[in-house]
């Protein structure tokens, strides 16, 4: 009985501490996001002491405490103190092993170890990041060169050599430090070869630090560096040399100059003849083929497109017969095409195109060409094998303009380029979703990602190491960098081989809606689709209010000056003069209002409207007088002006890929 009391009397005296202890720690727990957070929020700002001393809020038996010592370590980081971000990324990675964060930690220990001047342990961590297989690309590489440069400087240069070449053979790696890693190189004091000049001529090319670039391709012989000599000589202003290294080393090194740069040489070569860009052009072309040399495809195909049709029509042929496999000839082929289509030599036309699509199945004309051949067999009344290539264009080319003019022919709708002043772009209510499937990702670490994200933490992503541009694209869209989310989100869905549902946050970055009250409100007072409006915008400025062209043209909708003070004069408001063109409300109500001119203009023909707005009125009046209107695709294709062309195209495109999105 007696110890009942002492067992009695420890209960009493600790279970209030326990129950104290526990409901203390879920305090913590509980207000671990509210500092998490604004540990974030003094990164982001640059106040990385009281960043670091917020995330230092967050105790060890909260679920974010892992990653609140990673923030630490990358604040004490930026704020110099590299002792302390060892310590720091060392214990998160004791505390979370083999996460996937786990390489961007461990190269950011090894750099903190050398900038803290803990060289030994520094070089056993880059040491170790060499050999793993889940490397970032060469950063480490770089750093051991510095590490070994006092010891061995033979070593030390075997590394920068091997950073620099491995950047420059790989455009996707990180290059913050060829110029340093050439700069290294350089500096070690050791005999040098000819193979090392040509590497430090590229990173210093690479960099446009032309003079310095030349300084090390004058090392080397004429033939191993012909075209970078041209290059170089040409952009450092010294272009008698150029001109005349281009004349006497042409016949000699053009078969062994890579396609880009003998474009290129071509390009600055016709820059140098006093005549028209069709005199120069010519006397090149002469040149190439009397001498035989490289290039010839191009050459030719720089002149046709100067050329009036008859004539280019000739050199198209030659191309496609003497270089079928050059990467011209696919467009070439299109153009002998379009000649025989135009000339209603139908039959022709249609081998022609079944000879294009069997030869060339993945490249830029493809779809446009299946399109025309689809129209060539209804020029024949082949109903059937039109229907079957329209069916198959639509399918694989869901996003793309003839694959959208193929499902409007198809669905017999013929409403392609009307549009609708009744529509309206729905708000949006809700953000874009992150879009990564949880398939691409461990479960556990898709929401720790999101948990993070929740918290303002978006750069945690960069750290996660894990390459996919919609991702970034969705990340650059956080930072409200609007045009470069869209381009990434762009680029990326056209080279997909299957492309992802429209209802798919990847649609919708590469298709967004900004200004959606601003462009509702003009539409419906002027009487204009704001999807139409949307469109415009889109390809005009991609959403940068602060776009600014060479002519002058200026905000979302590119508006000249000049067309701005047009339009405003005749506006009956307030609106008197120049107004801010770079304010998103402003830009769009000018614009708008030219669209609703353009409109009257060409009562309400919205395709010749598109076309006006780039291609000018007078241009749109020449151009329905030359080619007639009775068919809108064979109208837009002879159109003269290729930007004219691919504008009417593009705008059209983004008009329906906004509807089918947003519908």
């Amino acid at each position: 009985m007696k110890y009942w009391k002492y067992i009695v009397g420890i209960l009493i005296v600790v279970v209030p501490s326990v129950l104290t202890v526990l409901i203390y720690n879920d305090k913590i727990t509980q207000n671990s996001p509210m500092y998490y957070k604004q540990g974030v929020q003094f990164y982001n700002d640059g106040d990385y002491s009281n960043a670091y001393y917020n995330f230092g809020k967050i105790k060890w038996i909260s679920p974010l405490y892992p990653m609140a010592l990673y923030k630490q370590a990358k604040s004490a980081q930026k704020a110099g103190d590299y002792k302390t971000a060892a310590i720091k990324y060392k214990m998160f990675l004791d505390k979370m092993p083999n996460s996937i964060f786990d390489t961007r930690a461990k190269l950011n220990l090894a750099k903190s170890y050398y900038y803290s001047k803990q060289f030994d342990d520094a070089k056993k961590q880059f040491t170790d990041l060499k050999q793993s297989t889940n490397n970032l690309g060469t950063e480490e590489v770089y750093f051991l060169g510095l590490l070994e440069k006092k010891t061995d400087k033979d070593k030390s240069a075997a590394y920068f050599r091997d950073y620099i070449n491995t950047v420059l053979s790989d455009n996707a790696l990180n290059s913050s430090y060829l110029i340093p890693a050439a700069d290294e190189l350089s500096s070690l004091g050791i005999n040098l070869d000819n193979n090392d000049y040509k590497s430090l001529g590229m990173a210093y090319f690479k960099n446009k630090n032309y003079k310095k670039a030349l300084n090390y391709f004058s090392k080397l012989p004429v033939n191993t560096c012909w075209d970078y000599l041209v290059l170089t000589n040409h952009y450092e202003g010294n272009k008698v040399i150029a001109k005349k290294l281009i004349e006497t080393g042409l016949p000699l090194y053009s078969v062994s100059t890579n396609e880009e740069n003998l474009r290129e040489i071509y390009n600055i070569y016709a820059t140098y003849f006093p005549g028209t860009k069709i005199k120069n052009w010519t006397s090149i072309n002469k040149i190439v083929k009397e001498n035989s040399l490289q290039g010839e495809d191009y050459v030719m195909y720089k002149l046709a497109s100067l050329l009036p049709k008859e004539k280019a029509v000739v050199l198209y042929n030659n191309i496609v017969e003497k270089y079928p496999e050059s990467s011209y000839a696919p467009e070439a082929l299109w153009n002998v095409f379009w000649d025989k289509y135009t000339k209603k030599d139908y039959k022709t036309a249609e081998e022609l195109a079944i000879k294009h699509l069997k030869s060339y199945k993945k490249v830029k004309s493809t779809p446009k060409v299946a399109f025309w051949l689809a129209k060539t067999a209804l020029k024949q009344n082949k109903t059937a094998e039109a229907h079957n290539y329209l069916t198959k264009l639509a399918a694989k080319y869901p996003d793309n303009y003839y694959g959208l003019r193929a499902e409007n022919i198809l669905s017999k709708k013929n409403d392609f380029w009307t549009t609708n002043e009744l529509n309206k772009i729905p708000e949006q209510k809700e953000e874009i979703e992150f879009p990564l499937s949880i398939g691409q990702l461990n479960i556990k670490d898709v929401k720790l990602i999101n948990t993070l994200f929740e918290m303002g933490d978006y750069e945690i992503w960069i750290d996660a190491n894990f390459q996919n541009p919609i991702v970034e694209s969705w990340f650059e869209l956080k930072k409200d960098k609007k045009s470069r989310s869209i381009v990434l989100a762009r680029d990326e869905i056209e080279k997909m081989e299957v492309k992802p549902p429209l209802i798919s946050s990847a649609y919708k970055l590469d298709y967004p809606r900004y200004w959606v009250n601003e462009i509702n409100i003009a539409g419906e007072k002027l009487k204009i689709d704001p999807y139409l409006i949307e469109a415009l915008i889109r390809e005009e400025s991609y959403f940068n209010e602060n776009a600014k062209s060479k002519t002058g043209a200026t905000g979302l909708m590119q508006i000249m000056p000049q067309t701005a003070n047009y339009v405003i004069s005749k506006l009956n408001d307030d609106m008197k003069t120049l107004a801010n063109l770079e304010n998103p409300r402003i830009n769009i109500y000018i614009g708008s209002n030219y669209l609703k001119y353009l409109k009257e203009r060409f009562n309400n023909d919205d395709l010749m409207v598109i076309a006006a707005y780039n291609g000018g009125e007078g241009s749109v009046n020449k151009w329905q007088k030359n080619y007639g209107t009775e068919d809108y695709d064979e109208f837009i294709e002879q159109i003269p002006y290729e930007e004219t062309r691919n504008y009417i195209k593009r705008v059209f495109t983004n008009y329906h890929m906004y509807r089918k999105i947003y519908k």
